[in-house]
C-alpha cells in the first residue's frame, strides 16, 4: 500500500505500533477500555496511521473550503475542511467506524491545537503519557510541541468531532501581554513541553455549536465564504478561551463527591437516556431517586457539566441528527419518537441547537 493524500498532510506505511503500544503500556485501565476490530487492527498492523502535519504548510494559501470523503481501515468518514491564508486549519469529522481508533501525528513544527469532542471522545499521549483529554460534548485546547502525538478515541454511533490549527505566532497575536494563555504558553515553549491549555475541558456551548454549523454549511456566495468563514472562526475561538478565564470552568467531575453520590448521579442519567420520549420532572427524578432536587440539579452539574434538562437536550438532538442521516424516517415521526409533540417545536429546538434545520441534515443524507 502506497502513499495516500489525508486532507493537508500524508497517511504513510510506517511502524506506529510501538507508539501505541507504549501509551497502552503506560495506562493499563485502556487494555480493558480500548481495543480494535479484528479486522482494522489487521489492516493498520500493515499500514499503521501516521499523519504528518506542518502548519507552515497553510500559511500565505488563498482561501479553500472543501469536503471530502475518506476510506480506510473498515471505516468511512466525511470531511469539511477549511483553509484560511492566516495559518489556521479547521477540519470537521463524521466517522462511521466499527473499532476503537488511534492516529499518530506527527508535527513539523509547534501549533496550537483545539479539539471539539462533538459526539466523540479523545485523548491526546506524549511518549506514553496522558497529555489531555475531552469527552462528547467537550472542548480542550493543546499545545502541540512533541515530534509525535498519539491521539486515541473509542467508537461511538455518528461520531463527530471539529479540530482548529493554528500557527502559534498568530495565536499570541491575538493575546495581551498579561493574559494567563500567554504565560501559560511561555512556558511550555521555554521548555519544548506538550500541554494543555485548559486546566481542565468544558462543555461546548449551544452558540459555539451554532457556529461551528454556520461554518461547516456557510449560507453565503462563494465570493464572501473566506469573510464570513474567518469572521466566525475568530468568534469562536474567542467564546472558547473565553469561557476559561479564572474560574469559570465547570469541571466535569468533583474529587469531592462520595463514590455513592457519583453513582446515583450516574443513575439519574441511565434514566434520563432510557425515557427520552417521556422524560421524568426534577422532582419526578429526585423522588424516584430518593434524593433532593437541590442535591440533584447540583451533583449532576457537577458530574456531567451541564443541567439535566440540557442534557436531555443534548441526548435529544444527537439521536435526532443519527436518526435524520439515515434517511429513511419522516421527520415528523423522529420528532414524536423523540417526546415533541409539536414537530414545530422539534424543528426549531433542532435548528438552534445545529444551526440547521432537520430537512438540511436528512436531504444531505439521500445525496
Amino acid at each position: 500500500m502506497g502513499e495516500k493524500i489525508c486532507n493537508s498532510g500524508i497517511l504513510y506505511v510506517g511502524m506506529h505500533r510501538d507508539s501505541l503500544e507504549k501509551v497502552l503500556s503506560n495506562n493499563a485501565h485502556l487494555r480493558d477500555t480500548w481495543s480494535l476490530d479484528e479486522q482494522v487492527a489487521q489492516e493498520m498492523a500493515g499500514a499503521p496511521p501516521r499523519y504528518a502535519f506542518d502548519i507552515r504548510s497553510f500559511i500565505n494559501q488563498p482561501f479553500q473550503f472543501r469536503k471530502n470523503s475518506l476510506q480506510q481501515y473498515s471505516s468511512q468518514m466525511e470531511i469539511a475542511e477549511i483553509v484560511m491564508p492566516q495559518g489556521i486549519h479547521l477540519m470537521h469529522g463524521e466517522l462511521t467506524s466499527p473499532s476503537d481508533g488511534y492516529i499518530c501525528i506527527d508535527s513539523a513544527v509547534p501549533y496550537i491545537h483545539v479539539f471539539f469532542a462533538l459526539n466523540s471522545d479523545r485523548q491526546y499521549y506524549v511518549d506514553g503519557h496522558l497529555l489531555g483529554s475531552s469527552t462528547a460534548g467537550h472542548v480542550q485546547s493543546y499545545l502541540f510541541t512533541a515530534p509525535q502525538v498519539v491521539g486515541l478515541w473509542h467508537r461511538r454511533d455518528a461520531e463527530s468531532f471539529v479540530e482548529i490549527n493554528i500557527p502559534i505566532s498568530l495565536f499570541e497575536s491575538h493575546l495581551p501581554i498579561d493574559s494567563p494563555f500567554r504565560v501559560a504558553l511561555r512556558k511550555f515553549l521555554e521548555k519544548s513541553q506538550s500541554g494543555s491549555l485548559f486546566d481542565d475541558s468544558a462543555l461546548i456551548s449551544v452558540l459555539q455549536k451554532r457556529l461551528i454549523a454556520e461554518l461547516i454549511n456557510p449560507e453565503v456566495d462563494d465570493e464572501w465564504k473566506s469573510l464570513f468563514c474567518f469572521g466566525k472562526l475568530m468568534e469562536l475561538l474567542a467564546l472558547t478561551f473565553d469561557q476559561h478565564k479564572f474560574g469559570n470552568t465547570v469541571s466535569r467531575t468533583d474529587n469531592n463527591l462520595s463514590p455513592e453520590m457519583k453513582k446515583l448521579m450516574a443513575e439519574a442519567k441511565e434514566i434520563v437516556e432510557s425515557r427520552l420520549t417521556d422524560p421524568p420532572s426534577l422532582a419526578q427524578l429526585s423522588a424516584e431517586l430518593g434524593t433532593n432536587e437541590n442535591y440533584l440539579k447540583k451533583y449532576f452539574k457537577l458530574c456531567y457539566g451541564t443541567t439535566i434538562y440540557g442534557y436531555v437536550t443534548e441526548v435529544r438532538m444527537q439521536k435526532a441528527k443519527s436518526l435524520l442521516t439515515q434517511g429513511d424516517r419522516p421527520i415528523n415521526e423522529i420528532s414524536r419518537f423523540l417526546g415533541y409533540n409539536n414537530p414545530a417545536h422539534f424543528s426549531a429546538s433542532f435548528k438552534k441547537h445545529f444551526g440547521v434545520k432537520p430537512k438540511v441534515i436528512q436531504q444531505s443524507s439521500k445525496v
